[in-house]
C-alpha cells in the first residue's frame, strides 16, 4: 500500500520545536503575500489562490521526490479509500481564499487568531465522536476549559475600541465568523490528511493530493469566475507578493515532517504560538502590508490566553 517514510537519525528535539515555531511564523506572510497579489491579478481571490495553490504543489513535488525517492502516491489505493479523502483540497482552498478576504478588513492578528478558535472547537468534535475515523477521545473539563481559554483571549484580543466597533457595524463580525469558520475546515483538512496518508503512501503524497485537488478546484472555479484574467500576466509588485505559494508548501511539507518526530499535538501547538507570534509582529511592525498596529496590555493578555487555551486543549 506505498511507501511510507521512515526515519533513521536522531534529533534534537528542542531543534525541532523550534523550527516548528519558525515555520508556524512565517504563515502570516503567506496570507499577506496572497492578499497582496490578488490586487495585481484583478481583485480575483481565486486567481491568486490559483497561483499560490501551483507554486505550492509544485514545490511539495520536488521536496516529496528528494525525501521519498517516489514522487507520486499510491492512487490505486487511494481510489479505495472513502469519497471524502479528496475534501482535504476543499477545505485547503476554503482557508487560503478566506484568508484573502480576511487580511485586508480584520488585519493580520485577527486573521491568525479567529481561525484558531475554529480548529480548537472542531478539533474538539472530531476527537469526541470520531469524525473522518479519527479514533475517538474522551473531551474532559480540562480540554474544554481551555477551549474556554481560547474563547477569552479571542476576544480580548479581537474587541475594537467602542468608536471603531460602531463605525463598522454588525459587517465586522460577518468577517470574524468566517475566519472561525475556516478554522474548523483547516481542523478538518488535517484530519482528512492525516487519515490519506496511509493509503496514499505517506503524509508528503497526502500533502501533494490535498495541493492537486485545491489547485483543481481553483482552476475549475477561475475559469467560471475570471477566464480573461488567466490569460493575462499579474501586474508588477513587490518581489514578496509571491512567497504564499513557498510558504504554503512549507507550512505542508514542514508539518508533515515534524510530526513524525515531535508528535502531532506537539507540532500543532509550536505551529500555532509561531503563528500567533509571527502575526503579532507583522502587525506591530507594519510589514507585508499589514495595517500597522501597536500591541497593548489587552492584547497582550488575550494573546497568552490563547497560547494557554491551545497547550491545554493539546496537552489535557
Amino acid at each position: 500500500m506505498g511507501v511510507t517514510v521512515s526515519w533513521h537519525v536522531s534529533f534534537n528535539p528542542v531543534l525541532l520545536v523550534l523550527i516548528a515555531l519558525a515555520i508556524g511564523s512565517i504563515v502570516p506572510i503567506q496570507t499577506a503575500a496572497n492578499s497582496r497579489l490578488r490586487l495585481h491579478v484583478g481583485g480575483y481571490p481565486v486567481v491568486s489562490a490559483l497561483i499560490s495553490f501551483s507554486v505550492a504543489l509544485a514545490v511539495a513535488v520536488v521536496a516529496t521526490s528528494a525525501i521519498t525517492r517516489i514522487p507520486m502516491p499510491d492512487v490505486e489505493a487511494v481510489a479505495r479509500s472513502p469519497w471524502w479523502v479528496w475534501l482535504g483540497g476543499a477545505f485547503g482552498v476554503s482557508f487560503v481564499i478566506g484568508n484573502i478576504v480576511l487580511f485586508p478588513r480584520i488585519g493580520a492578528v485577527q486573521t491568525v487568531v479567529l481561525p484558531i478558535l475554529g480548529q480548537v472547537a472542531m478539533g474538539l468534535a472530531i476527537d469526541r465522536f470520531g469524525l473522518f475515523r479519527a479514533p475517538e477521545m474522551e473531551v474532559g473539563a480540562g480540554r474544554v476549559l481551555g477551549a474556554a481559554m481560547v474563547l477569552a483571549g479571542i476576544i480580548a484580543v479581537v474587541r475594537p475600541p467602542r468608536a471603531e466597533s460602531a463605525q463598522r457595524g454588525l459587517g465586522l463580525w460577518w468577517w470574524r465568523a468566517l475566519g472561525v469558520s475556516i478554522g474548523a475546515a483547516s481542523a478538518m483538512q488535517t484530519t482528512v490528511n492525516g487519515y490519506l496518508g496511509g493509503p496514499a503512501g505517506s503524509s508528503l503524497h497526502a500533502a501533494e493530493i490535498n495541493l492537486a485537488v485545491g489547485a483543481l478546484i481553483l482552476f475549475v472555479a477561475a475559469l467560471a469566475t475570471s477566464p480573461r484574467q488567466l490569460a493575462r500576466r499579474p501586474k508588477p509588485g513587490p518581489w514578496w507578493m509571491w512567497l504564499g505559494g513557498v510558504v504554503g508548501a512549507t507550512f505542508v511539507i514542514g508539518g508533515a515532517t515534524l510530526a513524525p518526530l515531535l508528535g502531532t499535538a506537539t507540532t500543532v501547538i509550536a505551529i500555532n504560538a509561531g503563528t500567533i507570534i509571527g502575526g503579532q509582529l507583522m502587525e506591530s511592525m507594519g510589514w507585508f502590508g499589514a495595517l500597522r498596529t501597536r500591541i497593548d496590555a489587552r492584547r497582550a493578555l488575550g494573546l497568552a490566553f490563547i497560547l494557554a487555551g491551545v497547550v491545554a486543549v493539546r496537552a489535557l
